[in-house]
């Protein structure tokens, strides 16, 4: 019994990937950090220093910390 030769597999030219596959991979980790960087204001702001929502977005706040955090510099 002969055994026949297997033709060899050919490579498949790698598929491009497509642009928009692409650039939304690109994107997914900038926009997963800033969404947690929101959710981390709103958790610690609101649900543990038991303040209200709406002085998370107040510049006016983040200013006084500043000020608190640098005020002997």
């Amino acid at each position: 019994m002969s055994e026949e030769a297997k033709p060899a597999k050919e490579r498949s030219p790698r598929r491009k990937k497509k642009p928009l596959l692409r650039f939304l991979r690109i994107l997914l980790v900038p926009i997963l950090c800033v969404a947690a960087l929101f959710a981390g204001l709103v958790i610690g702001y609101v649900y543990v220093g038991k303040e209200p929502l709406s002085e998370v977005w107040s510049i006016e706040t983040w200013r006084h910390l500043f000020d608190l955090m640098f005020k002997d510099t």
